[in-house]
C-alpha cells in the first residue's frame, strides 16, 4: 500500500458543542490525526465537529483534505467515543479505497 509518508495530520481543528464533554477534543484528535498513514497523498487538514443530535445522541462530522480531495464522514451514536470510533473506521475505509 502506497501512502503519503506522514504518520499524522498536522492541522486538526476540532469544534465542540457547549454540551459535549471537553475530553472529547483529545479523544477525537487521537483518532483522527493518525488517519494520515492511510491516505495515498498528503492530508493538509482535518476539521472535526461534535454536536448533540437529540437528547441522547452525539453527532460527529469530519472533513479531510487529501491533496485537494475532500473526504467526508458523519456518524451518530449515544456517546462521543462511539461516534468518533464509527467515523474513524469509515474514514480509514474511504482512505484505503483511494489507493485503487
Amino acid at each position: 500500500m502506497k501512502h503519503a509518508g506522514a504518520t499524522e495530520i498536522g492541522n486538526v481543528a476540532i469544534e465542540l458543542d457547549d454540551r459535549i464533554a471537553a475530553s472529547a477534543r483529545q479523544y477525537a484528535y487521537d483518532k483522527v490525526a493518525p488517519l494520515a498513514r492511510y491516505a495515498p497523498e498528503p492530508t493538509g487538514f482535518a476539521h472535526v465537529r461534535l454536536t448533540l443530535a437529540g437528547a441522547r445522541m452525539v453527532a460527529v462530522h469530519v472533513n479531510l483534505d487529501v491533496n485537494g480531495t475532500p473526504v467526508v464522514a458523519k456518524a451518530e451514536a449515544p456517546t462521543f467515543t462511539e461516534a468518533v470510533d464509527i467515523v474513524h473506521d469509515h474514514l480509514r475505509t474511504l482512505l484505503l479505497k483511494m489507493h485503487n
